[in-house]
């Protein structure tokens, strides 16, 4: 948000949470929010005609607000003095609140194709074909974020971050013998497919029903073994393998894997997603955070630390 403390802000928003709370002397309460637009949140505090606001707005709608933008324990935010809802003759859509990948999808849709279209194990390659040759799964996979808050939560975030895990795996096989170089792609590709279903798109990204109740790595080990179900003579070593890739990517009991990674591609891809996931985050954080004088982000609650931004006085 280019605006500084204390400017008057009047800008379109989606509404991504809404609460009534009550004020502490027993006198009116208020509203506090969270507002959203392809840019990232803020909270906003609607004082007047709270118990009106908080029967007539819910979670994703379209506002229109004005206020004034202030900073308490840290954290900006919007006193609000007006708000209504989205009208006819506005110049918003929905899909105007929802980041996007900022380079070119195009290329990154082509290079991903490359890396599929790499694979000779026949088998292996009938497992990606039978994901990626099918149009609308192939346009959703390009279309999913890689994240709802944390890391690659944009559209295009699934597929950039897929294409990253792919290229440092290769990599870091260079490095290690006896890694099944191809077997490692496909996990890297495969890993995190069940966000294809784990998430919705509307104003902002958020948990489907199915994504919230089961989780991508469940419904990933889930699509991936359904497809393997029906290739001819699959071998079975090699299902277990795969299969294990995608569950044990994460790591940890702790960080939502049910198993933890025991083959060297399982080991290898868990270090390398994690190492993407926690570099995109970073970046985003210094983007978004760093300004002129800052040396220190807010705390980071997800990962129990503050991200040092460097001394602007620093010599070049």
């Amino acid at each position: 948000m280019e605006e500084r403390i204390g400017d008057k802000i009047t800008r379109f928003f989606v509404i991504r949470s809404i609460e009534y709370r009550a004020g502490k002397t027993g006198s009116g309460g208020y509203v506090v929010t969270e507002f959203g637009d392809k840019n990232g949140r803020i909270s906003g505090y609607i004082w007047d005609d709270a118990e009106k606001v908080i029967k007539e707005y819910k979670t994703g709608d379209i506002v229109k607000i004005r206020g004034t933008l202030e900073i308490y324990k840290d954290k900006k935010r919007i006193s609000v003095d007006r708000i209504r809802k989205l009208k006819e003759g506005d110049p918003v859509k929905w899909y105007d609140f929802v980041p996007q990948y900022e380079g070119n999808i195009d290329k990154l849709k082509n290079d991903f194709l490359e890396e599929v279209n790499s694979i000779k194990n026949p088998f292996l390659k009938e497992l990606l074909d039978s994901f990626f040759k099918e149009e609308k799964f192939f346009k959703d996979f390009c279309i999913a974020p890689g994240g709802k808050l944390w890391h690659h939560c944009y559209t295009g975030g699934l597929l950039e971050h897929t294409l990253s895990v792919v290229k440092i795996c290769k990599k870091v096989a260079e490095i290690y013998k006896n890694v099944d170089v191809e077997l490692l792609i496909v996990g890297a590709i495969l890993h995190d497919i069940g966000k294809v279903r784990e998430y919705n798109i509307t104003p902002f990204i958020d948990y489907s029903d199915e994504g919230r109740l089961l989780g991508h790595i469940v419904m990933g080990m889930s699509m991936v073994e359904e497809k393997i179900k029906i290739i001819r003579d699959f071998p079975e070593e090699l299902k277990k393998r795969i299969l294990h890739m995608i569950l044990s990517h994460q790591g940890t009991l702790e960080n939502g894997s049910p198993v933890v990674p025991m083959t060297l591609e399982a080991i290898i891809l868990h270090n390398v997603e994690n190492l993407d996931s926690k570099a995109n985050a970073y970046t985003r954080i210094i983007k978004n955070e760093n300004e002129p004088g800052k040396k220190w982000s807010r705390y980071v609650n997800l990962i129990d630390r503050f991200i040092y931004f460097g001394d602007e006085d620093k010599e070049e």
